[in-house]
C-alpha cells in the first residue's frame, strides 16, 4: 500500500483493510470501473475521477461463508475522486480519496 498510497489515503486504506481482517471477510464478485478522467495541474499534482459500479460485489465471511451482497441501488455506483502526487521514485501515489454515492448515474 505504501508504494501507491501516502498521507491520508494510506491511513484510510489501512483502516479499511483492517476492518476486513477483524471481521474475517473477503471481497468477492465483480467491480466495474469506467469513465475515467484525469488532469495534471501546473504544480505537478494530479486528479483522477472515475465511476465504480459495486452492485455485483459482496463481502464473504471466511469462517461462516455468509455472503453480504452490495445493494442493487443507484448509491452502489460511486464516483471516486482522487488527488495524486508523484513519489521520489516517480510513482503516482494517491494522497486523498473521496467517494460520492450515486454521482455517476
Amino acid at each position: 500500500m505504501r508504494f501507491y498510497d501516502s498521507g491520508a489515503s494510506l491511513t484510510t486504506a489501512r483502516k479499511w483493510i483492517k476492518s476486513f481482517v477483524e471481521t474475517d471477510d473477503s471481497l468477492i464478485g465483480d467491480i466495474k470501473a469506467y469513465n475515467a478522467m484525469d488532469h495534471i495541474a501546473d504544480n505537478g499534482t494530479g486528479t483522477l475521477f472515475c465511476c465504480v459500479d459495486e452492485r455485483k460485489a459482496s463481502a464473504k465471511n471466511r469462517k461462516t461463508e455468509k455472503v453480504t451482497a452490495t445493494p442493487d441501488t443507484p448509491d452502489s455506483i460511486l464516483q471516486y475522486r482522487t488527488r495524486l502526487t508523484k513519489s521520489r521514485q516517480g510513482v503516482w501515489q494517491t494522497t486523498s480519496l473521496v467517494t460520492v454515492p450515486g454521482r455517476c448515474n
